[in-house]
């Protein structure tokens, strides 16, 4: 009987482990929530390379990602192009495919205030939302 009285603690005690792990294995979507909920929208309109392309006005990310996140409607090439506080531009060296109507990390590890602009890697017009 004792072994009977055990074996059934022994798995209610491990049900009851795995429920309280499940909230949190549920709040990692909360966390890119919070990220992509923070999206603004962009329209680089045709001709242009970069976005914004007015050459004074710079992105900036609001800390809500630790990336640099772009769903454009329309496939598109892309890369970063960083100003550092420092001065300067640093561009990356190679453009990653987005493909329309998906999330796509463009940049990683990236600090709050950060301030960049979009290299499209063309002059085709091209939509959509970034968050970082």
């Amino acid at each position: 009987m004792r072994t009977r009285i055990a074996a059934g603690v022994f798995a209610a005690a491990v049900i009851g482990s795995t429920l309280a792990l499940a909230p949190s294995a549920q709040a990692q979507p909360s966390a890119a929530t919070s990220c992509y909920g923070s999206a603004k929208s962009y329209s680089k309109p045709s001709g242009d390379r970069w976005y914004p392309n007015n050459g004074q006005t710079r992105l900036t990310t609001p800390g809500n990602c630790n990336d640099i996140n772009i769903k454009p409607n329309q496939t598109t090439s892309i890369a970063v192009c960083f100003y550092p506080s420092s001065g300067g531009t640093e561009c990356q060296k190679s453009f990653k495919t987005a493909p329309a109507g998906q999330w796509t990390v463009v940049a990683t590890d990236v600090k709050p205030g950060t301030r960049f602009i979009f290299d499209f890697g063309s002059t085709t017009a091209n939509t959509g939302v970034w968050a970082g």
